[in-house]
């Protein structure tokens, strides 16, 4: 994945595409329902879009560098600044005044997402293979987004993977059924956005679409039930007028999943409950 990262950088650069549409402001919606009804729906909504992604939730350990390319100048800023915003909130990070980073996160805002493909399969076809869970590279859903992680399993303790068969860790480092002995981390995430298919969306709808989906691995393709989402700006049949931004459900969300604790049997158990209190607090 280091080959990978500056030779994506080099590939973006020649790459323009499209301006998008003006935003109106941003906003939420406040969830209402029974607690129950509100936890069943969380219950639900945590297992189908974590779905793909086996024992463990990937999440990033590193800051988040945004490079987006396709865009002016003045809305490649914005949404740059829109994405480490949400990162710094979610993670609780300060402010890094130090602007200056190895990009590792890559959108790519194109009208000719096919030939953009085309190329950059010919340029590196290892990024499209299915890869072991040590390095995963996969592409997720196949709408007007679609995203490929890179993740790497390592152990929770930060010490040296160990593995027979490449595959993932499984021994427990201590006598604890509730850590586990490896984390996946998103190293790089590369978001693919047709600007064809995409419709009419806003720069802040997308900015906060692909905050959800880079901060972590979800399935773009999950069956979002009534759930107000950001996820439903592309969710089929799309909603006739869906959220302007990330709503409460999503900040909720991302706050589970950076504030659990890895452990296959109960991080999704942990992020469901987390939500639970944001969302319905007794």
């Amino acid at each position: 994945m280091s080959r990978l990262l500056p030779t994506l950088a080099i590939f973006l650069l020649a790459i323009a595409g499209p301006a998008m549409s003006a935003d109106p402001p941003l906003d939420t919606v406040v969830v209402t329902g029974t607690r129950e009804a509100i936890e069943r729906q969380i219950q639900s909504f945590v297992g189908s879009v974590t779905r793909m992604d086996g024992d463990l939730i990937g999440r990033w350990d590193d800051r988040i560098c945004p490079m987006v390319v396709g865009l002016s100048d003045e809305q490649a800023q914005f949404m740059q600044r829109r994405l480490i915003d949400v990162q710094n909130t979610v993670r609780k990070l300060k402010v890094d005044k130090d602007e200056s980073c190895e990009p590792n996160l890559f959108v790519i805002v194109t009208d000719e997402a096919e030939q953009v493909l085309a190329s950059w399969k010919e340029r590196d076809p290892g990024m499209f293979r299915w890869k072991t869970r040590l390095g995963v590279s996969r592409s997720n859903g196949s709408g007007p987004v679609r995203t490929w992680h890179n993740a790497i399993v390592e152990r929770s303790d930060g010490g040296p993977v160990i593995n027979r068969d490449r595959q993932p860790p499984t021994v427990k480092l201590k006598p604890s059924r509730i850590e586990s002995s490896a984390v996946e981390n998103v190293r790089a995430v590369v978001v693919l956005v047709d600007t064809r298919a995409a419709g009419a969306v806003t720069l802040s709808q997308i900015a906060d679409y692909i905050a959800m989906v880079s901060l972590t691995q979800l399935d773009l393709t999950a069956n979002l039930g009534s759930v107000n989402s950001i996820l439903k700006l592309f969710s089929e049949p799309r909603p006739e007028t869906p959220p302007a931004a990330l709503t409460d459900w999503d900040w909720a969300f991302l706050n589970g999943l950076y504030r659990t604790s890895y452990s296959p049997i109960n991080q999704r158990r942990d992020i469901a409950a987390r939500m639970t209190r944001e969302l319905a607090p007794r």
